[in-house]
């Protein structure tokens, strides 16, 4: 039986396949923007230290989503990918973003910045797992500010060395980003899987080719405001 794809970027029909998948790459550079963004508010002192943050954010974003993956935990893409393969992923990933990170903060010798490291490990675990604390963490809110604001603010304090307000402005607009995305997304998903991708009469009726063609044209147009946005304050870096 063919998948259904739960998303437009889904690939399937093999473990790597579904790796890329999972990566949820158009929201992993919708991340990483954000963390761009808290970089170029004062302008990026280290290109070397952003790159190196960048591919600890990395990491720990695989790491997030490979959880999510896991029977019971989030959303569910795999067929192909084992409970111990996305484990093996996401700890290996988790021990690489750590381990990342604390290189960048050794270099600088930013001590006073360390909390970061465990604030941010602690969501890559707590957001997808919708058994931690009945699923507390694992909420449209906490996705806004872990996924939109902590980036900015972490990408600032690293940028800086300060800890300071004026990455606030901007950690609200990436939280309302994610928020309109997160929102998007979770009803695409949801009419794809109730639907199995079949268009119902009453849509055609309308002259519509799919109820999720806006919403996703939508989510597409999102994801490219946070890539201009990093590029803005990238060329305001130099």
């Amino acid at each position: 039986m063919k998948q259904t794809k739960q998303t437009f970027y889904q690939f399937t029909g093999s473990k790597t396949a579904e790796l890329i998948t999972i990566l949820h790459i158009p929201f992993l550079l919708m991340c990483l923007s954000f963390l761009t963004i808290g970089f170029g508010i004062a302008g990026i002192n280290r290109w070397d230290i952003f790159a190196l943050t960048v591919l600890a954010y990395f990491f720990g974003l695989t790491a997030a989503h490979a959880y999510d993956q896991l029977p019971g935990m989030g959303s569910r893409y795999v067929k192909h990918l084992t409970s111990g393969d996305l484990m093996v992923i996401g700890l290996l990933t988790s021990v690489l973003a750590v381990g990342i990170g604390a290189g960048i903060l050794a270099r600088l010798e930013a001590w006073h910045l360390l909390w970061i490291i465990p604030l941010q490990t602690f969501f890559i675990w707590a957001y997808p797992n919708s058994k931690f604390m009945k699923g507390f963490f694992h909420t449209d809110g906490w996705f806004t500010i872990s996924f939109g604001a902590l980036p900015v603010m972490a990408g600032y304090y690293i940028n800086t060395l300060t800890i300071t307000a004026a990455f606030i402005p901007w950690a609200v607009v990436a939280a309302l980003i994610a928020g309109i995305e997160i929102t998007l997304s979770r009803y695409v998903r949801k009419w794809r899987k109730e639907t199995q991708g079949h268009v119902p009469y009453n849509v055609y009726l309308l002259g519509e080719q799919s109820p999720i063609e806006r919403p996703e044209r939508a989510l597409k147009l999102l994801c490219l405001l946070s890539y201009v946005l990093a590029l803005i304050f990238l060329g305001d870096g130099t």
